[in-house]
């Protein structure tokens, strides 16, 4: 989803939108609003249950590398979507032929990559159906993002056409289940649920995005932070490098993440401890982002984000409209944090549009040039959905297990221990690339259509 969207002193109405990706994860841009133009439409009514007197509704999700992937349908057309605590407006991308869906819209998106240097466009288009499932919003406004270079898929390994944040949570009590994985939706006037077990945190919504206070001890000391809440970052703890920081010795540089066209670089390393209400967690994973490839956005020295490899061992509701939000550990509390051990950042390769959606927005009107007045545009729509599952080398850590072994940028991995890569998911690649010091594994690749078989020992990143 970009990226690292949180500021509390950035420029007025300014939006940021956080996105993730999940090879080595974390993205980031913002959205500067400019403001085309104005046209009147309808109250705002959100997200509603199909029945008035429905209590709750239970929604699954997949759960992909932490990340929380819903099954929408916008306008009737089925789509996967990130559901992200880190963004305030929907993001629809993946699609193209822009001149049939928009000419002039009400507002115009500048977005930003996180080094400030890569910007595109995204366009909104209002009173659209989302569902999920019985759970709908009939005039919900989204943002549609045209250019390619815009694509989660590739990075997550999953295909995704949208992200929803804000919307789906403002008016509702939301419960996240990580361990069975569904969202619950509760009709705040019915919702009686018994909480004590819980514990329970005063919630800062700033800029439509939730922040809480929790206490850190990166080395020797416990200081209190105001983190963001992000499900839909794949990583731990972010924070920002400043002066007088004290980063744990042991860390390596690496590649945090990715934007559009932007590398997101930076220190990872293990902080001592991380306290959240009750619980302390031992040696998470903790990341800094490296302030020159990270120009667009600016943190606070004592703020943060919390992401989802967090996130994950905890079940959650979310009470946006009382600003609380409550906690409780749960199956997965004690896992261990553990980093990549081979020194490759994995890619996926060649995702491509294979079925194309007619009539995505049936309803949307555009100005005429040389007109005051509105037409119909003809509206036929395509847009992104299926993988081609090519697994490519992104990049190679200097002086890892991987660069000794001699893999290059762009190599094609068609086996890892024997097994066809595309039958893997990143997450099951990941899990095994981290698994255990001292383990060979195993890989047949692709150079310059050639055949190559190589292998690897997974190397501690904190040892070196």
């Amino acid at each position: 989803m970009r990226i690292y969207g949180f500021n509390f002193d950035v420029l007025n109405f300014l939006k940021n939108l956080y996105i993730t990706s999940m090879l080595k994860l974390i993205k980031l841009v913002s959205l500067f609003f400019f403001i085309c133009g104005y046209q009147s439409k309808a109250q705002d009514v959100g997200f509603e249950f199909h029945r008035e007197n429905k209590r709750s509704y239970k929604i699954n999700f997949v759960n992909f590398n932490n990340l929380i992937i819903v099954k929408t349908k916008l306008n009737g057309q089925p789509m996967n979507f990130l559901l992200d605590t880190g963004v305030d407006k929907t993001v629809l991308f993946g699609l193209k032929d822009r001149n049939k869906i928009v000419k002039k819209t009400s507002q115009k998106i500048i977005i930003k990559g996180v080094s400030g240097q890569y910007k595109t466009y995204a366009y909104k288009v209002e009173n659209n159906l989302l569902e999920l499932h019985k759970f709908k919003d009939k005039s919900h406004d989204v943002y549609v993002i045209f250019d390619a270079n815009f694509n989660l898929s590739d990075k997550i390994g999953y295909p995704i056409q949208g992200i929803l944040g804000y919307d789906f949570f403002k008016n509702h009590i939301v419960r996240i289940n990580y361990i069975r994985d569904f969202v619950k939706v509760y009709n705040p006037k019915y919702f009686n649920k018994s909480l004590k077990s819980y514990d329970a945190f005063d919630m800062r919504i700033h800029k439509n995005k939730p922040y809480i206070q929790a206490a850190l001890k990166q080395t020797k000391e416990w200081q209190d932070y105001v983190f963001l809440l992000d499900t839909g970052s794949g990583d731990a703890i972010w924070v920002k490098q400043h002066g007088d920081i004290d980063i744990p010795p042991q860390n390596f540089a690496d590649i945090l993440g990715y934007g559009f066209s932007d590398i997101i670089k930076g220190i990872r390393a293990k902080a001592k401890a991380f306290e959240i209400g009750s619980t302390t967690l031992k040696s998470p994973k903790i990341a800094y982002p490296d302030s020159l490839s990270y120009q667009g956005v600016s943190f606070t020295s004592k703020s943060g984000i919390i992401g989802s490899e967090i996130m994950r061992r905890f079940h959650w509701y979310f009470d946006y409209e009382n600003n609380k939000v409550y906690i409780k550990p749960n199956a997965d509390l004690n896992e261990d944090f553990n980093y990549d051990m081979s020194g490759l950042v994995l890619k996926y390769d060649g995702f491509q549009s294979i079925a194309f959606y007619n009539n995505i927005f049936p309803n949307v009107k555009v100005q005429n040039d040389n007109s005051e007045g509105y037409n119909k545009i003809n509206n036929s729509q395509e847009i992104l959905i299926k993988l081609r599952p090519i697994l490519k080398v992104g990049a190679v850590r200097h002086n890892s297990s991987a660069f000794e072994a001699g893999f290059v940028e762009d190599d094609v991995i068609l086996e890892i221990n024997g097994r066809k890569s595309h039958k893997y998911d990143l997450q099951e690649i990941m899990k095994i690339l981290s698994s255990e010091e001292g383990r060979e594994i195993k890989f047949t690749i692709e150079r310059g259509g050639r055949v190559y078989e190589k292998s690897l020992t997974l190397k501690s990143r904190l040892s070196e």
